[in-house]
């Protein structure tokens, strides 16, 4: 069953494919240029600058070279440094940043970005193709005086806090020259159209990437609960100044957003979409979640098994299938080992179905799992049995945030080349 699994999230992945689903939205009909239901007339067009930033950059900028064909084109691609060929994407240059803290690279992007829109008119379309993990992957301090290392720090206390994605980058967005809708402001008066491939709730388009071409639409009361529990306190003492203060946001009636559109092209609900057609055509019986962000890996786990026992009463002799999204909150210990919440929470199940004939998966769409290089993680009802064999204890590896070791000792492991991100997805089955 574990191997039917990660068959089932294979075939998923392959059907979220991110370059098609923007080609499919960027068109080009003769003399107009078609941007979902926006249409720009070429003829007018002075020039076309593209920035591609996040997990899928290279993809999405990769799939509207032949729509752009012929136009005055220029533009930047921000993948993740360490993921990234490093092959030529021309005419777009390509500039990698560091994910999931930042680094100077990513620093570079964000310089070049800005250079890319100075000068701009109202005869330039900006086309921004947006994905995850472009709050780290392209930056630049709002303040000055705030260095590399002080953002660095701020991420890395804000990923170990507990915070979910929207919190996490309401913080992000304050201390940002780019986010929160900046990116927006620099493009100005120029026509701007953003696609969007979602990594966050869908309410908050605005979050994905900390919102760089997006008016926020939080409030202060966002950051304060985030900063809450000593985070404000751990930080260095520039970044604590700014954050007390809050410099506003751009408003969501900025000039700067009077010619802006945008369109989400791929989101949690198309993931658990094609992972939830895939389990039906295997022949299962299938339910898909609705979760909240920010469980923990035990509610998240009470939820999923109550909902698959309640599945299979109704469904007697058939096999079953819970399919759920979203992101899950992991506190990290002092010295956390090396994980994910995909491998945690599939560590907790782990321990919960001992001996039954359920098998559980839980990975991250975009092939990474917090510190480890994994997407995720498959078990079933003789995984903690094999562990003990091996003097393997799973409750230490579950308190310890030390998953990947386990799994990597019995060979449980999901791994997936990088691609999009939208979330992670879980899968649940209990055979008929």
């Amino acid at each position: 069953m574990k191997d039917r699994l990660r068959a089932l999230l294979a075939a998923a992945l392959q059907d979220l494919d991110v370059g098609a689903a923007t080609a499919g939205h960027v068109r080009r009909d003769g003399a107009v240029l078609r941007l979902g239901e926006h249409a720009v007339n070429c003829d007018q067009l002075r020039r076309v600058t593209v920035l591609a930033i996040g997990k899928a950059a290279r993809p999405m900028a990769h799939a509207v070279l032949p729509a752009l064909a012929g136009l005055p084109l220029r533009g930047l691609c921000v993948p993740p440094g360490a993921d990234d060929d490093g092959s030529p994407l021309p005419p777009f240059e390509v500039l990698g940043g560091g994910h999931p803290v930042p680094d100077a690279g990513s620093l570079r992007a964000g310089g070049r970005a800005l250079e890319l829109l100075a000068g701009g008119d109202a005869r330039d379309l900006v086309l921004f193709l947006i994905s995850g993990g472009g709050s780290a992957l392209c930056e630049l301090p709002l303040h000055s005086e705030v260095t590399l290392r002080d953002l660095q720090i701020l991420h890395e206390r804000l990923v170990g806090c507990g915070a979910d994605i929207v919190a996490m980058n309401a913080v992000r967005k304050r201390v940002s020259a780019l986010k929160g809708g900046r990116l927006a402001l620099h493009a100005a008066p120029a026509r701007q159209h953003t696609i969007l491939v979602s990594d966050v709730p869908r309410a908050r388009p605005d979050a994905i990437a900390s919102g760089p071409t997006l008016p926020d639409r939080g409030d202060d009361g966002d950051v304060a609960s985030t900063l809450a529990a000593d985070l404000l306190a751990d930080l260095p003492p520039g970044l604590r100044t700014h954050l007390a203060s809050l410099s506003p946001l751009p408003a969501a009636d900025d000039p700067a957003f009077a010619r802006s559109t945008w369109h989400c092209v791929l989101d949690q609900d198309a993931a658990t979409a094609a992972l939830a057609h895939q389990a039906r055509a295997a022949g299962m019986v299938v339910g898909i979640a609705d979760t909240r962000d920010g469980d923990t890996a035990a509610r998240l786990a009470d939820q999923l098994l109550a909902e698959l026992a309640a599945l299979a009463a109704r469904n007697p002799g058939r096999t079953v299938a819970i399919v759920a999204g979203g992101e899950l909150s992991v506190p990290l210990p002092p010295e956390p080992g090396i994980g994910g919440r995909n491998q945690q929470f599939v560590l907790h199940v782990a321990q919960r179905i001992a001996g039954s004939r359920i098998a559980v998966l839980s990975a991250g769409t975009d092939g990474r799992d917090g510190s480890a290089p994994a997407a995720g993680a498959v078990a079933d009802g003789t995984t903690i049995a094999r562990a003990m064999g091996l003097g393997l204890d799973a409750a230490t590896a579950e308190r310890r945030c030390a998953a990947h070791p386990f799994f990597l000792a019995l060979h449980d492991l999901v791994v997936t080349e990088p691609g999009n991100n939208v979330r992670d997805l879980r899968l649940l089955v209990q055979p008929g």
